[in-house]
């Protein structure tokens, strides 16, 4: 009865409760191990879609890597090289291999034999633009495929726009320079 009083908290009020309700008596004991979630790394947090026709230039070490999936929070490539968690690249983002965003600063999160997780740095707001826009264009495929049954393909239409008025507007000043590997 002692140890009814020293518990305190949500978890003895449900303990005492399933008590009551499954008639046991109070020496016999209730043994329940809570884990906190926070002490799991949360490896997703934004929604990922998987590409196929992009690609990161990697300036140091210089790489051109194949880009597995995107999010608005980060990318995922296929690489042989080394890259150990922490280390900040400096990257050019392709789609069909033209530049769409230069001066990427990317921090490697996570390692595993063949992907490098990755996660978006210092984003200008113009490149979150387009990085939002890529990825909505692909949630809007996807859907239009699953009613429609059919395949209809705008997202890099969608996305020169976006640059182009981008540039009009002079927000992408940086995108004027030459790209030096």
């Amino acid at each position: 009865m002692g140890k009814d009083k020293k518990k305190t908290g949500l978890l003895s009020t449900l303990t005492s409760k399933l008590d009551r309700m499954l008639g046991r008596k109070k020496c016999e004991s209730l043994d329940i191990d809570y884990k906190p979630q926070k002490t799991v790394p949360a490896a997703r947090r934004a929604y990922r879609i998987e590409v196929d026709n992009m690609h990161v230039i990697c300036r140091k070490p210089r790489v051109k890597c194949r880009i597995l999936d995107l999010s608005a929070s980060g990318i995922g490539f296929a690489s042989s090289k080394e890259f150990p968690e922490g280390t900040v690249l400096d990257t050019i983002l392709l789609w069909s291999g033209k530049p769409i965003l230069k001066n990427l600063k990317l921090k490697v999160m996570r390692r595993t034999p063949k992907v490098v997780g990755c996660e978006f740095m210092d984003l200008e707001r113009s490149q979150d633009k387009i990085i939002s826009k890529i990825i909505l264009a692909a949630q809007k495929r996807l859907i239009q495929k699953k009613h429609s049954g059919k395949h209809p393909d705008h997202t890099e239409e969608e996305i020169a726009k976006e640059v182009e008025a981008q540039k009009k507007r002079g927000v992408v000043t940086a995108s004027n320079k030459k790209i030096k590997l």
